[in-house]
């Protein structure tokens, strides 16, 4: 199905500025690329350095507390077990490229580590997006229905756990919803 098995990925962070706020939360589900069925899960809370720097729209999302922060590994570490857990000889997957594979690139930077992943990504939103539009169910283009995770985890009937901005609580849907429209892709 895939050339590359494909690396879920969802990060929370404390804010939605790449230089300014920080990763504090790395998760990601290796799925098999012929299955999709799970091989492999990894997630961390990362230490930040500038707790104060932190966003509170962010945080009301992400409800990631300094005490779940604190006693974490710092961001270098973090992206070496992460790397060591998966290679680089991946797909990364996130919903949404944009924020974050840039910030996982930032962070690399930020550690003096080098990006070893390919450049291509496989992301799940424009996929959703499709599927959705032709099915005529992107019908309030101010709220954007259909277009969300939460939206398309209700249509597929996927439940949505209260921990639904836990980063491995997002993979983990994410990987639903994309299992769900892959059945109905007609090949």
């Amino acid at each position: 199905m895939f050339k590359k098995d494909l690396l879920i990925l969802d990060i929370e962070a404390t804010g939605l500025d790449y230089e300014k706020h920080e990763i504090i939360q790395l998760a990601a589900i290796l799925l098999d690329k012929k299955t999709l069925k799970e091989k492999k899960s990894f997630n961390t809370f990362i230490r930040p350095r500038n707790w104060k720097g932190r966003s509170r729209e962010a945080m009301a999302v992400n409800n990631i507390s300094w005490d779940m922060v604190k006693d974490a590994p710092n961001l270098k570490t973090a992206l070496n077990t992460f790397q060591k857990t998966f290679g680089t000889d991946v797909s990364i997957s996130p919903y949404g490229t944009i924020m974050d594979t840039a910030m996982l690139r930032i962070a690399y930077r930020k550690s003096k580590m080098k990006y070893k992943f390919d450049y291509h990504v496989f992301d799940i939103w424009p996929l959703v997006y499709v599927y959705m539009a032709k099915k005529k169910l992107l019908k309030n283009t101010h709220r954007f229905t259909g277009f969300g995770l939460e939206d398309a985890a209700r249509h597929f009937k996927i439940a949505i756990p209260k921990d639904r901005h836990t980063a491995l609580t997002d993979c983990q849907i994410q990987a639903e919803v994309l299992r769900e429209i892959i059945k109905r892709i007609k090949l």
